[in-house]
């Protein structure tokens, strides 16, 4: 399986070819390398606002988008700069389609920075993805555009969203089902294809445990049908906001009588699914592993692969960066360094956090 968050940026290269898009993206990064090779202009800026202009690189995600914003961000003061300094500005209709893209590429890069972390869970792809494919159906914003986005993102993750294609992949439905903060998700008409492969997946992978045995003493501190409360549903809901408004109505609890004591992975399952469309899912104090381990007596077959599922990552690009912070810091250039190299990359992937409680104290 491909990285996602790299293949997720594919699809922004994509939209980054169109004419229309490229050419006021060419013409926002000339003005931004022209202020950025001013000592004076860039001395002017941080003088008038406490800011500079970015500058975009092709291997850094996100970077065009940050471009974008800053010119934006800074777009009264820039101007009045450009103005004193006898350069020309971008035209304002420039101006009203950056201000467009913005919007239109806004939740790629959140969902990108979702997707890249090392605590991100593999049942977060499938929404994430279906979050973006509503957002682009549901937008007015540049209609060819969406529409090449949406294509670009159907073609490059129907190997995860699309059970009749030839490379298909039903782990991450899998994965999402068994989260029960986000497996709503699936519960469209739209995905009833994709519902019944992440079933079967999910039932192929309970086939290779045995039932565990789990001790009374444990289901004494067990709460199997502890309720939703609205603020953690809020919560799932504001961070898919596109795709909370696609469902709609089919997010409405049903009504149901099921128990939880299976007698086979199918009753567990179904018991399960039932259970979430009642709004019977987790607390808000519960993360999804949590809710497992807390009822591994009520679903003794499928809490086991919910673990598995659940404690994978959603893509490799957090390992693929802690290799490339190895790779500097074990370089020719660096190539006398004694043991520490471990502690020279555990303090770099911590930097933030470590200069955070150094303020504090």
């Amino acid at each position: 399986m491909p990285c996602l968050a790299h293949t997720l940026q594919l699809t922004l290269k994509d939209a980054f070819k169109h004419p229309s898009t490229g050419n006021v993206i060419s013409r926002a990064r000339s003005l931004v390398n022209t202020v950025c090779k001013s000592s004076v202009a860039t001395e002017k800026m941080i003088s008038k606002c406490g800011k500079t202009l970015i500058k975009d690189c092709v291997t850094r995600w996100n970077s065009t988008l940050n471009m974008v914003k800053r010119l934006l961000e800074t777009k009264i003061v820039l101007n009045q700069v450009l103005d004193e300094l006898g350069i020309d500005t971008l035209l304002t209709s420039d101006w009203s389609k950056l201000e467009q893209l913005v919007k239109l590429f806004e939740p790629f890069a959140v969902h990108t920075d979702q997707l890249q972390t090392d605590s991100q869970s593999l049942s977060e792809v499938v929404p994430c993805l279906l979050n973006l494919e509503a957002h682009l159906q549901s937008s007015v914003i540049s209609k060819p555009l969406d529409q090449i986005m949406l294509k670009s993102l159907r073609e490059r993750f129907a190997y995860l969203l699309n059970p009749q294609a030839a490379d298909f992949d039903a782990t991450p439905a899998a994965a999402c089902l068994m989260d029960p903060t986000v497996a709503f998700a699936l519960f469209t008409t739209e995905m009833e294809s994709l519902m019944k492969a992440a079933r079967s997946c999910d039932l192929q992978h309970a086939a290779h445990y045995s039932s565990p045995l789990v001790s009374q003493q444990q289901k004494s501190s067990v709460n199997p049908q502890c309720p939703t409360s609205a603020s953690a549903e809020g919560t799932v809901l504001k961070r898919f906001k596109f795709l909370a408004s696609k469902v709609g109505a089919e997010l409405t609890p049903t009504s149901g009588n099921t128990t939880g004591n299976a007698g086979s992975t199918h009753t567990e399952l179904s018991t399960y699914i039932s259970k979430l469309k009642q709004g019977k899912v987790c607390c808000e104090t519960e993360t999804p592993l949590k809710f497992w381990q807390n009822r591994e007596i009520v679903y003794p077959r499928l809490a086991p692969v919910a673990e598995d599922f659940l404690a994978a990552p959603a893509s490799q690009a957090f390992v693929e960066r802690i290799f490339s912070v190895c790779g500097q810091l074990s370089s020719g250039r660096r190539n006398r360094m004694d043991t520490s190299l471990e502690q020279r990359v555990f303090l770099k992937m911590n930097q933030k956090l470590l200069l955070s409680i150094s303020t504090n104290n």
